[in-house]
Formats: C-alpha cells, sequence, structure tokens
C-alpha cells in the first residue's frame, strides 16, 4: 500500500479541513435529526419507553464496538472510501426506517446507523489531525467540534418541523442532506501512513488521559440531553427557568470551543484539560449545594465554557500525543470512548438518582473529574508527550 506522507497545512480552511468540517457538520445533523424522530415514530407505534431507551443504547453502542475496525478500514482503503461507506450506509438506513413497523428490524436500522455513522466519525477526526497544522491543531479541532454543534443544534428544530407537517418525508430529508457529503469526500487525500503492525495497548497508553477525558465528556452529554430535562420537572422550577440549560450549555460549549482551543494551542493542551477539569468540579459542586434557581442556569454556561470543551482539546491531544500511522486507532478509540460514556453516563447517572435523590444527578461527573484531576496532577505530562506527528 502506498504510504505517501501527509504534509500539515498551514491554512485553517484548506480544501482537506473545508471538506471534513463539512462532513462534521452533517453528522452532527445526522445525530441531531434522527434521534428524536426515531423516538417519536416508535412512540406513534405504541412501542414503550424501555424499548426506545434501548434502541437509542444500541445506536451508541454500536458506535462505541466497530469503532476498532473503522481503524483498520482506514489503513486498509483509506480515508476517503470508508467516509464514503459510512455516508451511503447512514443515507440507507435512516431513509428505510419509516418504512417499517417492525420493532425488530428497527433495531437492525439503527445498528446499521451506528456502524454508518462510526465510520466517517472515525475516519473524519483521523483526517482532521493528519491534516492539521500542529501548531493550529486545537483551533482546527475546535472549528471541527463547532461546526458538528451546529448540525446538533439546527437539526432537531428543522426535523421537528417537517415531521410535524409532511412525516413521510421528513427521514428522507435528512436521507438526502446526509448524501451531500459524497460531494466533497475526494477532496482528501486517497492514503495515509501505514505500519504493518499498530499495537492497539500501546496506543491506548499514550492517550489515556485524553481517552478518559471524552469518556465524562460523553458521559456528560448524554444527562444533561436525557436526564437533565426530567430533573427539572421534578424540581418543578419555573418555565422560563427550567427550558433554558439545555440550550445554554450547548452554546456555551460550541462558544467556548475556539477560545479555549487556542489557550490549548498556546499553553499547552494538558494544562487547560486540567483547568477545565477543575473547573467543571467547583461549578458542579455548586449547582448540588446552592438551592437557589437561577444556579442551575449558570451553572450550565460553566460546565459548557469547561467540561463542555472537552471533546476538542482530547481530540488535539490525541493528534499532538500519536504518530500518524497511529491516527486510526487513536481516532477509533477516541470514538469509542465517547460512545461509551454517551450510553453508560445516563444509565449510572439514573442509579445515583433513584437512591440518593435527584439532587445527585452529576454526581457520577464529580466523581470522574475528580478521578482525572487527580490523575493529571499526580503524572507529569511529558510521559505522554511525543515528538509531533512522526
Amino acid at each position: 500500500m502506498a504510504t505517501n506522507i501527509m504534509r500539515d497545512t498551514e491554512k485553517t480552511f484548506s480544501s482537506p479541513l473545508f471538506a471534513l468540517y463539512f462532513i462534521s457538520l452533517l453528522s452532527g445533523f445526522s445525530m441531531g435529526i434522527f434521534n428524536p424522530l426515531i423516538s417519536i415514530l416508535m412512540k406513534q407505534h405504541g412501542v414503550s419507553e424501555v424499548m426506545i431507551g434501548a434502541n437509542a443504547s444500541v445506536y451508541y453502542l454500536s458506535i462505541a464496538l466497530f469503532s476498532p475496525f473503522a481503524g483498520a478500514l482506514i489503513r486498509r482503503f483509506g480515508i476517503h472510501w470508508v467516509i464514503f461507506a459510512g455516508i451511503f450506509i447512514t443515507a440507507i438506513a435512516t431513509a428505510m426506517f419509516p418504512r417499517t413497523d417492525s420493532v425488530a428490524t428497527w433495531f437492525i436500522l439503527r445498528i446499521l446507523m451506528g456502524v454508518g455513522i462510526c465510520l466517517y466519525m472515525v475516519a473524519g477526526q483521523t483526517g482532521l489531525n493528519l491534516y492539521a497544522n500542529s501548531k493550529k491543531r486545537g483551533v482546527i479541532v475546535a472549528m471541527h467540534g463547532a461546526a458538528f454543534g451546529v448540525g446538533f443544534i439546527v437539526s432537531p428544530l428543522i426535523g421537528s418541523f417537517l415531521y410535524a407537517h409532511y412525516p413521510q418525508y421528513a427521514f428522507v430529508f435528512g436521507s438526502c442532506v446526509i448524501s451531500f457529503g459524497v460531494f466533497v469526500v475526494f477532496a482528501l487525500n486517497k492514503t495515509i501512513p501505514v505500519e504493518k503492525y499498530i499495537n492497539f495497548f500501546t496506543v491506548f497508553k499514550k492517550v489515556q488521559i485524553a481517552l478518559f477525558g471524552v469518556f465524562i465528556y460523553g458521559a456528560l452529554e448524554g444527562i444533561v440531553v436525557t436526564l437533565l430535562p426530567v430533573y427539572l420537572i421534578n424540581q418543578s422550577l419555573p418555565v422560563e427557568i427550567s427550558s433554558l440549560p439545555l440550550p445554554l450549555f450547548m452554546i456555551a460549549s460550541g462558544v467556548g470551543m475556539i477560545p479555549v482551543s487556542y489557550f490549548g494551542d498556546r499553553y499547552g493542551h494538558w494544562k487547560i484539560l486540567l483547568i477545565s477539569a477543575l473547573v467543571g468540579i467547583a461549578t458542579l459542586f455548586l449547582m448540588l449545594t446552592i438551592d437557589y434557581d437561577h444556579v442551575i442556569a449558570v451553572g450550565a454556561v460553566l460546565l459548557g465554557l469547561s467540561v463542555g470543551t472537552f471533546f476538542p482539546i482530547t481530540l488535539a491531544m490525541i493528534g499532538n500525543q500519536l504518530s500518524k500511522p497511529e491516527m486510526p486507532t487513536g481516532s477509533a478509540l477516541f470514538t469509542a470512548s465517547f460512545s461509551y460514556g454517551c450510553a453508560a453516563g445516563p444509565f449510572i447517572a439514573s442509579l445515583f438518582m433513584s437512591v440518593l435523590g435527584d439532587k445527585h444527578i452529576f454526581s457520577l461527573i464529580i466523581i470522574l473529574l475528580l478521578c482525572q484531576a487527580i490523575n493529571m496532577m499526580v503524572t507529569s505530562s511529558n510521559r505522554f508527550q511525543l515528538p509531533v506527528n512522526k
């Protein structure tokens, strides 16, 4: 297999990077539009909440479990063909969803959606770190994350409107939008540096801090999206307060990504990740101990600016700590860690809430952040630093 070496681009908006930003936008769009639509469709067909929740969990687990295979496929076939295959699988699976009322078929389609999204997420993140200039890596990754966030925020509004007025076209529309990604895929280089053997555990050891960080981010995002609305309803907060935390968290995360990543490029992503973790711990303790309506809204903003920026910081750390041939494996581990966090966070947090009370909705995240901060403070960052992208 060819092993031409990709050179870092000096531009933040080069053709390959623009293509990856666009694919990230489509990734966010697909996750944002189909998750609520599928839940609504299944509910209208009389499917129980337990089965709807299981269907969503299968989706995230399929992303996580298939991630290692995605890394191997990237090394074998190249970034552009893996993204192409992912877009194709996702578009077909989503278009088929409203054409059946079989719960078993919905589970199969959901798994296929997870596989497809896994392919173009892992391949896109691999390409991002391969093309990114090492001095601008954090900002470039943040642009990628911001594009994902825009798609994730906008798509539910579009999807809900279409489903309310033209339910038969909502899924087809989403499938067509995802398919637009094929027009930019071939702007990417066809080959990547490869080695005959990549030690999975060696790669994991090099980036374990980053992987645990994105696991925490996935867990927090899952809790905020799935459990926070329930918590606010149980607290009987005023409508004007209860409707604010989720959009405030998402907006603060999106706004904070670029400046926080810029500081990461300038002062070191390790230091910025540790500071963000400490700010997140302090914020969650305040939200847990202060019984005041507006604290939850202020806390959502601070969480978005701290823990909400973990995704680009940790992805940039992986890019800096791995050699180019190790990038596909690192990206696969990154996507798997994020997905496991999304799947495990709401479930474990719900157990905390049922045993200790609703106020412990974020106790799991506090524990995880404390473990992360302690681990980083007792571990020298130099142990995990490699010459950038050998």
